[in-house]
């Protein structure tokens, strides 16, 4: 399958499946898929231990002390390293979006989550897709994954989207969800799986020109 360049962005519910769709789109399209490896690449990026990163992954904490001092834009990575221990969540997003558009800048490729459809929102061939699905099958996708009672899976799923609704609201100044943000919002129990979700996708990829 043959491309030009695209960078393809997946928003998703908890439970819905997008992280599997994007599995199955990675391996089809033959490019490489960010989700937690974005933020081990940020943390490389910039010096520092991928464990910094990962309090903030896709959760909203607090503003550091630099973000303050400098209204929130940061300098080149380089000198923001001057004030690693202030990092705080507005300087860990921005480091990561430094590394999400060189990422893309470089070439076709999948990003999951991390606010992608915006940080990326100008290039030229982005296509974004939020994959959703009914709360009461995520819940129960959850709870067999995880080998817990549904009541305890429907507690983490309505944490966690809480978080990252917060999480994508606040960086993006749009609503994590709405279906503006998105070229394409698919439900994954109407498409009949993941592997029939990704089909929809490619067939819209190629109706915009993005793949043959």
């Amino acid at each position: 399958m043959t491309q030009k360049h695209f960078i393809l962005t997946i928003g998703r519910r908890i439970g819905a499946g997008g992280l599997a769709v994007a599995h199955i789109l990675s391996e089809q399209l033959g490019v490489k898929m960010y989700d937690k490896e974005l933020l081990t690449e940020a943390a490389k990026a910039c010096g520092l231990s991928p464990e910094v990163f990962a309090p903030s992954d896709e959760k909203p904490r607090k503003r550091g002390l630099l973000s303050l001092l400098t209204g929130g834009v940061l300098s080149p990575l380089t000198e923001s390293m001057a004030n690693r221990s202030y990092l705080g969540d507005d300087n860990l997003f921005a480091l990561q979006s430094e590394v999400m558009r060189r990422i893309a800048s470089e070439g076709s490729c999948i990003f999951v989550g991390r606010c992608a459809d915006y940080v990326l929102r100008d290039d030229p061939g982005i296509f974004n897709v939020f994959v959703t699905a009914p709360l009461e099958e995520r819940v129960a996708r959850v709870a067999a994954d995880k080998n817990i009672e549904v009541a305890a899976a429907r507690r983490m799923v309505e944490q966690a989207e809480r978080s990252r609704a917060d999480y994508y609201n606040y960086f993006t100044f749009k609503r994590w969800g709405d279906s503006a943000s998105y070229d394409l919002c698919v439900d994954s129990s109407t498409a009949g799986g993941f592997e029939q979700t990704a089909e929809i996708i490619l067939y819209v990829m190629r109706q915009r020109g993005l793949i043959d």
